[in-house]
Parts: structure tokens; sequence; C-alpha cells
């Protein structure tokens, strides 16, 4: 297999991963969508200086992390939420409501609780692949999980008593 066969297939593999990411720090499709754009073009440009293959997840999620950051800086505000995902049809309306009120919850989080958040629970990354790709240490991470828990406990406390 070529190696540019080889990134197509990484890519491919964690598609999900970096789309879900992206979508998390920026807050819309069109926005998501030029994060992933161009984090796989600097990913495939550097390609060649991924040392270790089985690293290529981290990797990846630690350069559309940095060009969301970027983005995000560049236009020096953070991007409303125009657009929602399409949520799956379930006969449990319960179940569904729950999710809702979840994603709702984790959405509103600031950064970087939202983005610790989203690459833990929904990215089952560990919280050293989370500082590395974050580029702050585990402590910090572990401290940035728990508020957030704490945060979304306070949050959907009042969700749950109706």
């Amino acid at each position: 297999m070529s190696e540019k066969e080889e990134f197509c297939d990484q890519i491919r593999q964690n598609a999900g991963a970096m789309y879900r990411l992206a979508y998390a720090l920026m807050h819309n499709d069109e926005d998501a969508s030029e994060v992933l754009s161009e984090a796989i073009y600097r990913a495939y440009k550097n390609y060649t200086k991924l040392r270790n293959p089985q690293a290529f997840k981290t990797w990846i999620l630690k350069i559309v992390h940095n060009t969301a950051v970027e983005m995000i800086r560049k236009n020096a505000r953070l991007v409303p939420l125009e657009q929602t995902e399409q949520l799956p049809t379930t006969a449990f309306k319960e179940d569904l409501t729950t999710r809702i009120l979840l994603r709702e919850a984790v959405e509103s989080l600031k950064q970087p609780y939202r983005t610790v958040t989203v690459l833990y629970y929904y990215e089952n990354l560990s919280v050293n692949e989370i500082a590395k790709i974050t580029k702050t240490h585990r402590v910090t991470v572990r401290q940035q999980l728990t508020r957030s828990r704490k945060m979304l406990f306070e949050k959907l406390k009042e969700d749950f008593k109706k």
C-alpha cells in the first residue's frame, strides 16, 4: 500500500472523530468542514514526519484542534450554533429527550470544558491523549473533566426533576 493510500485509509477511519471535534469547537457544519479541509491538508504535508503510525488518531486530532483554535482566534469570536445535526428517530421519546438535553448541555459548556468532554466521552480518548491534543497537563485535563461533570450535573439536575 502506498503512503498516499495509507494516509487516506487513516483519514477515513478517523473522519467521525475529526468531525465531532471540529464541530464541538466551531458550532456549525460550514466552519467545521473548513477546519477539516485545512487540517487534512496540513496533515498530508507533514505525514512523513509522523514517527509512530499507531499515534495517527492523536496526531490528527491535535492538528484538527490546533486548526480550529487558530480559526477561532482569527475570527475573534465563537460562531453561534445555527444548524443541528440530524437526530435518529426512536420510539423511546424519553431516551431521545435525554440525549437532546445532554447534547445541549455539553454544547453550552465553555471552552476548554466542552473540548475535553467531547474527546473523553464521545471519542473515548484517554486523559493522556487529550493532554497531548490540547497541549495541557494530565492534571489539568482531569480537573477540567471534573469541573465539566459538575457543570453538567447542575445544568441537568433541574431538567430531570421535571
